[in-house]
């Protein structure tokens, strides 16, 4: 975490440019990114991002995936916004990912 206490920001806007590139990076990195109807979704929430270890989903389409995934329910606990994600954990996520891993090993077969 050192890199944004170590760091001057010449402006805002340096400053969330930053953030959206230390978030992207990690998404890119930690997530595999489907399709939503792998993850058991309304194929109108679009793409979404799983880290099956982390137990959780992150999308750049936050009213998307809330209306039509029925995201809106999980808890401002489970929710988080960083950069341009928003992260979501919890038993909606769970339900999620349970369907992606029983939809691979299905095809594994």
């Amino acid at each position: 975490m050192g890199y944004f206490t170590d760091t001057e920001f010449d402006s805002t806007y340096d400053m969330i440019d930053a953030i959206n590139e230390v978030v992207e990076r990690h998404v890119r990195s930690r997530f595999q990114m489907v399709d939503a109807t792998a993850v058991g979704l309304d194929p109108r929430c679009g793409r979404v991002f799983v880290n099956v270890e982390d137990s959780t989903i992150a999308s750049c389409n936050q009213q998307g995936i809330e209306y039509y995934g029925g995201f809106e329910y999980i808890d401002s606990e489970e929710r988080q916004r960083a950069g341009d994600y928003t992260f979501y954990t919890g038993s909606r996520v769970d339900d999620c990912i349970d369907a992606l891993l029983c939809r691979e090993t299905e095809e594994s077969e």
